[in-house]
């Protein structure tokens, strides 16, 4: 039995996408997956806030008042929905989306659209990062949908 020569390159996942997507940047955080029909899919989302990494986090933990305050303890919450959220909600008011999950009202969209994502409400899409996967993944069926 002969030998087969084999030519191996090796590229780190920023060299491949920034090779074929140049306009990405190295900011963003870039996954790469191959779906049930055999493409590559490259997932890009911008960075976690550097701030939010660097310092413990105090969502959804009650504030201690100080030794001499008497205001009553209160939850800390996110300003607004995240990025996630927002796109669910942008999505779910395209009438095409609407039809894709089968409803007829923005309202309904919105209903649906957690179950079919997974999560009890869309606010919780920017929770983890496999939570906002979800929504990526509904989207690439959306779109493929759209092409049938």
């Amino acid at each position: 039995m002969k030998p087969t020569p084999v030519e191996r390159y090796t590229f780190t996942v920023e060299e491949v996408v920034a090779s074929i997507l140049p306009n990405v940047g190295h900011r963003s955080q870039v996954e790469l997956r191959i779906d049930a029909d055999g493409y590559v899919v490259v997932d890009i989302t911008p960075p976690a806030d550097r701030r939010a990494a660097a310092a413990p986090s105090t969502e959804g933990l009650a504030r201690q008042p100080s030794a001499g305050s008497q205001q009553p303890a209160q939850e800390t919450r996110p300003e607004g929905p995240g990025a996630a959220e927002q796109e669910a909600r942008a999505l779910c008011a395209t009438p095409l989306f609407r039809a894709f999950l089968e409803v007829k009202t923005e309202e309904a969209a919105l209903k649906i659209l957690p179950e079919r994502c997974h999560v009890k409400a869309l606010a919780d899409l920017d929770r983890t990062k496999s939570t906002a996967l979800n929504l990526r993944y509904l989207v690439e069926e959306f779109e493929a949908w759209k092409i049938s």
